[in-house]
């Protein structure tokens, strides 16, 4: 585990969850890859909280972006408009990579966050 991802996880707070539920990850905006802009990317979420989520793609997100995303949980049945900065990015299996995503807050545009911390209230389960 690198230094960034070490420092990450020491850090965490709240109760996580272990998943292994397949999201839709929906990019609206990239500061560091706009390559990915508009696109929906299949993803692994490993685990999840209230304020953070762990996910594996198939793609090299850059460390320290920021990314607008529309993230579908179909066992929800609920998309979520999220922003979050890539804190870190680990290898995982070949041509995946996990990454940290720790979510903020928007005072600029609508933002389901208080939506998405409500479901840690509810018991959140994704399995």
């Amino acid at each position: 585990m690198n230094n960034l991802a070490k420092q990450f996880f020491e850090k965490r707070s709240g109760e996580r969850h272990i998943s292994t539920k397949e999201v839709n990850v929906k990019i609206v905006f990239s500061s560091g890859n706009p390559s990915l802009l508009g696109k929906t990317l299949k993803a692994r979420a490993i685990d999840i909280s209230k304020g953070s989520l762990r996910l594996e793609v198939a793609h090299k997100i850059s460390i320290d972006s920021v990314l607008d995303m529309v993230i579908e949980i179909e066992c929800l049945n609920r998309k979520y408009f999220l922003t979050g900065n890539v804190k870190w990015r680990l290898p995982a299996k070949p041509g995946y990579y996990q990454i940290g995503l720790k979510f903020r807050e928007r005072t600029d545009t609508v933002s389901d966050l208080y939506h998405w911390k409500s479901q840690f209230k509810e018991n959140f389960r994704l399995n």
